[in-house]
């Protein structure tokens, strides 16, 4: 059975791995990311409190969902209506709908990244609109940049931070043997990508396969040194299973 290293965060990495283990991969999880809420401040309870005064509010993650959907909880007994609510992937609509199962949450009908939330109809005409993305600490500014660019008035709200972790001496063993077995060792961002880096040895560079979720992320790796790249067509567990399907196909 082929072997695949998942590096999400470990609340995240459940659902995958039974996933996988259906789909016939041996999957094992070792995070090389936490995510910690950040306490909740004035400005961010002014922002919930005014989440009706927005027209759209983007979660770009399942954890940004869970936190968002918990301040409705709390602060509105009634929904706001008149908002649209999107997200980036299937991750996040159930962490969303999970706390809020009275409000949609709109994800892509593929891919999960910020260019293809920016497909969506709900953000092509937004001149004068307020919107909220509803973040992580640092990551990409493009949908907040081109969301301005189109007219629209954009808060971004950190909720959470990331922080990188150090991989335990029983994953540098599996990542030994990994690469004698050329196993997959999937990762989604590009904090994980460099931490994973700066802990392994030259030799998981050049035989482990990396599954990544983006080009930017591709692209940084080859410059990193890795040898074997495969690209899924975002970071949903959806894509992850068809980039795995088909390298199983062509190998």
């Amino acid at each position: 059975m082929p072997h695949i290293l998942l590096t999400k965060p470990a609340e995240q990495a459940e659902r995958w791995q039974q996933a996988l283990q259906k789909a016939g991969w041996q999957a094992t999880t070792w995070p090389l990311l936490a995510l910690e809420d950040l306490p909740e401040t004035a400005v961010q309870r002014a922002v919930w409190l005014d989440l009706d005064q927005f027209q759209g509010v983007i979660m770009i993650s399942p954890r940004a969902a869970e936190i968002c959907a918990r301040a409705i909880d709390t602060w509105w007994p009634q929904p706001p209506v008149g908002v649209h609510f999107l997200g980036s992937g299937s991750g996040t609509a159930l962490a969303f709908q999970a706390l809020c199962p009275a409000l949609t949450l709109h994800i892509p009908d593929r891919g999960n990244r910020a260019e293809d939330m920016l497909a969506l109809p709900e953000t092509q005409t937004v001149s004068g609109e307020r919107w909220l993305i509803v973040a992580g600490e640092g990551g990409r500014t493009l949908l907040e940049d081109t969301l301005t660019e189109r007219g629209a008035r954009v808060t971004r709200l950190a909720v959470y931070r990331r922080q990188a972790l150090s991989l335990p001496a029983a994953a540098h063993e599996l990542l030994k043997t990994m690469a004698g077995e050329k196993g997959i060792v999937q990762v989604s961002s590009m904090l994980a990508l460099e931490s994973l880096t700066s802990q392994v040895a030259l030799v998981t560079k050049q035989k482990v396969r990396l599954l990544l979720s983006s080009p930017r992320l591709a692209s940084r790796a080859r410059e990193l040194g890795w040898m074997h790249i495969l690209q899924a067509d975002g970071a949903s567990l959806e894509a992850t299973l068809a980039t795995l399907a088909e390298h199983r196909t062509l190998t």
